[in-house]
């Protein structure tokens, strides 16, 4: 006669503890459903910021009015999104069609659709450059000081002090000396 056996109750109380433990660990973890795009979303407005400011850092043109997306050394922030400035001289998102064109040549620009806010003395939208434009420079290809340290500007306006944005629970710290962090 063949012996069955099964398992003991002991087996079966370790197995629903270890489970429990690893269930109660790991589900907090995991971002579901949209606040996880928003968040994502965080982390693509600080690559966004950053690239602005290193346009800003290295290209005399970059905030110049009338340059093309692909040069352009602005961010528009809005309660519905971020992007490149629109023709780089207005507080004017790119259009979804300018973005789903970007995004098809592996560009991101920004989005829109999401809920943004602003934690300072600032409105939204605003525009965010990071240097200012030389004033009397004889050499057109001359970088002002604020623009080769990557300091950041609100309308002309150097930050007096930092500015926090949130997306989705996620917020977005820009120093006023111009580093840009999302922990």
């Amino acid at each position: 006669m063949t012996k069955l056996r099964g398992f003991t109750l002991i087996e079966l109380i370790l197995v629903l503890v270890l489970m429990s433990i690893l269930a109660a660990v790991a589900l907090p973890r995991l971002q579901l459903g949209s606040q996880f795009e928003q968040r994502l979303q965080a982390d693509n407005l600080v690559g966004l910021l950053r690239l602005a400011q290193l346009r800003a850092m290295n290209d005399p043109e970059a905030l110049a009015n009338d340059i093309g997306i692909k040069q352009c050394g602005r961010v528009v922030i809005a309660q519905n999104g971020f992007s490149l400035s629109k023709d780089c001289d207005a507080a004017v998102l790119l259009t979804e069609e300018q973005l789903k064109s970007a995004e098809q040549q592996g560009l991101f620009l920004g989005k829109t659709g999401l809920t943004m806010t602003v934690e300072s003395s600032y409105t939204l939208p605003l525009v965010l450059q990071f240097g200012k434009e030389p004033v009397d420079a004889e050499d057109e290809n001359y970088l002002s000081e604020a623009s080769r340290l990557g300091r950041p500007f609100i309308n002309d306006t150097q930050l007096a002090e930092p500015l926090e944005i949130t997306i989705g629970g996620k917020i977005v710290h820009i120093e006023t000396e111009g580093y840009i962090h999302a922990p």
